[in-house]
């Protein structure tokens, strides 16, 4: 990769770090520092000319090798406003010259701590241009570096937020993040509860400055400091990240300090990009062709389709699931009915055990009709990502007429947990998801069957409307590219059997403290249960089967991102409603805002 101004480019502006024994997959782009910026702004003249013609490359190299950056002088929220004014004109110009180009990405350094006039440029830019161009906006790692009111106590991230929503939150795979590493940073980047912030930003750029390595007097190898390699190996995601320096400040760089600060960040990252991005020990996020990570799921819902055979061998990969629920079981299971209620199955059970084919709450009519004896133990898998999401309690109460008082149930009893959570890259996959015109037909929900249209077609009808928000919706993803906000706190609890009829409705209300500036996009679920005694299955973080890959967190979604401060109390409220055509949630948060008051 290789970087390059868009101001007239003297010689050796351009230059690659990619010699034949570096072309390796992490690659390190150089980009001109301000000693390398020949052109600036003659105040009351004209704007320095483009003057990078396209012929230079062929448009396969400008595409893949080379990303833009804009021109240094550029400043469209100077307290000049002649200079602020051309800034804008020009900035236009600038990215219409890279997009026509074709180049993939361009380089935009954040100067001010508030940058309105530019944000508004960039927003226009992304909503109305049709191009394949990335922006990656750089925040220097120190807030002493922007220009702002001496006054400002804010920091680097909320810098970055209060910019990407001028932009109006614009999609990650175009507004992108990058952090550029000064010689000092700020407490932000070395705390970890601070730094977990930018895990859930689109943060995929990072530009080093020359100045900020380091040289051992005994090897005469040149490094990053420690504080700086963290930073970098804590924030790093392989499939996405991009490495550049930055010239000095202060004097040319050559080619062999070049080569040497890239050889030091690939022995960095080096060992994060061999590294499994799975997490389970039996491999399968790592062994399989299908990507999970971050990637929105709907909650399945058995009780209303029958699930195929694909999904049920998923599961059954499960390496600690079923070895749990034998632990549970302990002992052999004596002369009871295997239930089924997909007529598949009594291929596969035929003559091996006695099935019956219904659905699981018919079972005490068609039972007692038959003369079946009360089951000793009732073993059920049924629980959603939230817990109770898949109507497990509905299922289970429904047997409990023909149970008798000394039967068990496995699992015994099950909680919800949520945690809030903020993650702009979910946020914006659940705002541009929803059913295809070809799939809305497709039963959701569990409620309201489809129905035949005029035209032919078959439409799902919701009780919301003819549609229904993305935003109201629960969903299923194995989590990364976010950051929790504080821990999980219990939800609902469930018990069986049910013998004393309680409702599988309910209401609560769970209160979290805030302990950073943050964007609040949703709400985390989770489960804990007992299978039997002490032998549990939990996705809870803190107490996680560890190895378990049948059940990813449950996403519960607010309809905007919703900005919090440090000591601000956000209280979910939650219920989950139930009637005679379905179950359903709704939920909404309160805000406390704790405000000082100082009388003189």
């Amino acid at each position: 990769m290789l970087g390059t101004d868009s101001v007239p480019s003297a010689k050796g502006d351009i230059k690659t770090l990619c010699s034949p024994e570096d072309r390796q997959r992490i690659h390190v782009g150089w980009v001109a520092g301000p000693s390398d910026a020949r052109e600036e702004y003659d105040h009351g003249g004209s704007p320095p000319p483009i003057d990078l013609p396209d012929v230079q490359l062929q448009n396969h190299l400008w595409e893949t090798y080379v990303n833009a950056q804009i021109s240094l002088w550029i400043d469209c929220d100077s307290d000049d406003e002649e200079l602020a004014a051309m800034s804008e004109i020009e900035l236009w110009k600038e990215l219409n010259y890279i997009a026509y180009m074709g180049l993939r990405s361009a380089v935009i350094r954040l100067k001010h701590a508030d940058s309105p006039r530019l944000a508004q440029v960039l927003n226009q830019w992304l909503w109305t241009k049709n191009v394949n161009l990335g922006l990656w906006i750089l925040i220097p790692t120190r807030f002493d570096d922007f220009i702002r009111l001496s006054s400002d106590t804010r920091d680097c991230w909320t810098v970055w937020a209060n910019f990407r929503k001028l932009c109006s939150n614009f999609y990650s795979q175009k507004l992108i993040a990058g952090l550029q590493f000064t010689v000092d940073i700020d407490d932000e980047f070395v705390d970890k509860k601070l730094l977990s912030r930018w895990k859930a930003e689109p943060l995929a750029t990072f530009c080093v400055d020359v100045d900020v390595f380091v040289r051992c007097r005994e090897t005469d190898q040149i490094s990053l400091p420690p504080a700086h390699a963290n930073l970098l190996l804590d924030l790093w995601m392989p499939e996405k990240g991009r490495i550049m320096v930055r010239g000095s400040s202060e004097h040319d760089t050559s080619p062999s300090l070049q080569r040497q600060c890239a050889q030091a960040l690939r022995a960095i990252v080096r060992d994060v990009n061999d590294r499994p991005s799975g997490i389970t020990f039996s491999g399968f996020l790592v062994d399989s062709n299908i990507s999970y990570i971050d990637v929105l799921q709907v909650p399945l819902q058995p009780l209303a389709d029958n699930l195929d055979s694909c999904v049920y061998n998923t599961f059954e990969q499960d390496p600690v699931k079923y070895k749990r629920y034998r632990e549970a079981i302990e002992s052999a299971v004596h002369d009871f009915g295997e239930l089924s209620s997909h007529p598949e199955h009594l291929v596969l059970w035929r003559n091996r055990c006695v099935i019956i084919e219904s659905d699981m709450r018919n079972i005490p009519v068609i039972a007692s009709g038959k003369g079946y004896p009360q089951p000793d133990i009732v073993v059920s898998e049924l629980l959603g990502s939230f817990g109770d999401n898949e109507l497990s309690p509905e299922c289970l109460d429904g047997i409990t007429p023909f149970l008798k008082p000394s039967t068990i149930s496995i699992p015994q009893t099950y909680t919800s947990y949520v945690a809030p959570i903020m993650s702009l890259h979910i946020h914006q996959q659940i705002k541009m998801c929803g059913a295809s015109y070809w799939n809305r037909g497709i039963s959701g929900h569990g409620r309201n069957g489809t129905t035949l249209q005029a035209d032919g077609s078959y439409r799902q009808c919701y009780p919301q409307g003819e549609y229904i928000a993305n935003m109201d919706q629960i969903y299923v993803a194995y989590l990364r590219q976010y950051c929790a906000l504080a821990e999980p706190k219990p939800l609902f609890t469930f018990n069986h059997p049910n013998f004393t009829k309680e409702s599988n409705a309910r209401s609560g209300w769970v209160s979290f403290e805030i302990d950073r500036p943050a964007d609040l996009m949703g709400f985390a679920g989770y489960f804990h249960m007992n299978l039997y005694k002490d032998i549990a299955l939990s996705i809870v973080p803190s107490t996680y089967s560890e190895g378990m890959i049948s059940w990813f967190p449950a996403v519960v979604p607010l309809r905007e991102l919703y900005r919090v401060q440090n000591g601000d109390t956000i209280t979910l409220n939650i219920e989950r409603k139930v009637d005679d055509t379905g179950v359903w949630y709704e939920w909404f948060i309160h805000h406390t805002v704790i405000l000082l008051i100082i009388y003189f």
